[in-house]
């Protein structure tokens, strides 16, 4: 790794979120990983189980082998850094979320997944909400 050093005067992060990471400093190497469920209905109803009993076929995000990288090449370079500095006034980040890295520094290696499976349900186009929680279930299409 060719080191620099990195000169930050203002950095603010509104919101970090699953599985992430805010590095200020070098590190070896980092692997967030994170498994997401997302659910999304017209109403909100939710009954608590969602994910229990997760089947393999249903879910086979979750389950799928990850590619591998292709291996490392020699190649030969050079590197010149006329100035070992990197300077930044200020860095504004609205989000770090699922898996993913906010660094001020340098890393070796990293490697982050994140495994999502996004569920819908929603009315369909000719049906509206009715009055009764029994009768959404059978309005509902899965899309």
């Amino acid at each position: 790794m060719i080191k620099r050093t990195s000169q930050v005067k203002f950095s603010k992060v509104n919101s970090v979120g699953i599985s992430s990471v805010v590095q200020i400093g070098d590190t070896q190497e980092l692997c967030p990983k994170v498994k997401v469920l997302a659910v999304q209905r017209t109403i909100s109803l939710f009954y608590g189980y969602e994910a229990e009993n997760l089947d393999a076929k249903e879910f086979e995000v979750y389950y799928e082998p990850i590619p591998l990288m292709l291996p490392e090449r020699s190649v030969r370079t050079a590197f010149y850094h006329e100035k070992p500095v990197i300077k930044v006034s200020s860095i504004h980040v609205e989000g770090v979320s699922s898996s993913s890295v906010y660094q001020i520094g340098s890393t070796c290696r990293m490697n982050g997944v994140a495994r999502v499976k996004h569920i819908r349900e929603l009315f369909s186009n000719d049906e509206s909400p009715q009055n009764s929680q029994m009768d959404l279930l059978a309005h509902m299409m899965v899309i």
